[in-house]
């Protein structure tokens, strides 16, 4: 017999982040597939002298480990207007640069201080999908939970680079989508989520970006209260458009039986730890394409 769904809240906030290690764009309708929010962490920069990729903190990713350049966030992410795959650069002063641009490269690594290049990588969304990290997902229910163990700090959702801020259901309090973990979730009338693993936060959620200040008790709060995870990240059992002010309710378990990744079937909870130890190699930097 199906089960009572239970309402869990609706989508706040949605998020994009067309180029890691930036700021990204806010969006009122997003369109999800296997592979999570389409054109999310689709670019990155290249330092094109050593041929490392940047980030704001240095991190061991599968292509190596990265170079650290804070002022990263200081830039601003998005896709032009009109479903354009050409990206725009936003700096603080509100400058926009294009990709489209012949020095748009020349004038990123201005801003940054480094020489860089525009890459892509084709195979994103296989690396997504074999992993259970399609898409991140924390709760206002964690956050305000937070706040009132840290009220000096400023948990506000950009440091966390949610795809998608679930407004929780009113007195619904703690970490409410940690006890998700290994279910599903339906997001409006088409997208179903299964909900993998909590989320480890890194040092990025201490830093400046915008006007939220540099902070280290951010994530040393989340480390003492909540040992260091904040947020889950989500595979996509059925894709479809999802748009702020969506219901967010619990599915059925048959669901599960109707609704599978598109290509391979998904992983168990299990599996995930040896498919991410058989996928290590999948994505070298000699894998990612400059963008011409």
């Amino acid at each position: 017999m199906m089960r009572v769904r239970a309402k869990l809240g609706r989508v706040r906030d949605l998020w994009r982040y067309p180029v890691m290690g930036l700021q990204g764009e806010r969006l009122q309708t997003a369109e999800i597939r296997e592979a999570g929010v389409v054109g999310d962490h689709r670019y990155v920069f290249q330092d094109s002298k050593v041929g490392r990729v940047i980030d704001p903190v240095t991190y061991a990713h599968r292509w190596g480990e990265t170079l650290a350049f804070p002022s990263m966030l200081d830039l601003r992410a998005r896709f032009a207007p009109g479903g354009s795959t050409r990206l725009d650069i936003v700096t603080p002063n509100g400058r926009v640069l294009s990709s489209g641009d012949p020095d748009f490269q020349t004038r990123i690594g201005e801003t940054l201080g480094v020489p860089v290049k525009l890459m892509e990588f084709p195979q994103i969304a296989e690396t997504r999908l074999r992993s259970g990290r399609a898409l991140h997902l924390i709760t206002t229910a964690s956050l305000d939970s937070m706040k009132n163990l840290y009220p000096e700090g400023d948990f506000d959702p950009r440091r966390f680079r949610p795809n998608i801020v679930v407004g929780s259901q009113p007195k619904r309090n703690g970490f409410a989508e940690e006890s998700w973990v290994g279910e599903s979730i339906r997001i409006g009338p088409e997208v179903v989520l299964r909900v993998e693993k909590t989320n480890t936060r890194c040092k990025v959620t201490t830093m400046k970006q915008d006007d939220l200040p540099s902070d280290g008790k951010i994530l040393e709060t989340i480390s003492q209260k909540n040992g260091n995870v904040l947020g889950v990240m989500c595979s996509v059992a059925k894709g479809g458009i999802v748009a702020v002010g969506d219901e967010i309710e619990s599915s059925p378990a048959e669901i599960d039986d109707l609704v599978q990744p598109l290509g391979t079937p998904r992983p168990s909870l299990k599996e995930t730890s040896a498919i991410e130890t058989r996928f290590s190699q999948v994505g070298r930097l000699a894998e990612w394409k400059p963008v011409s």
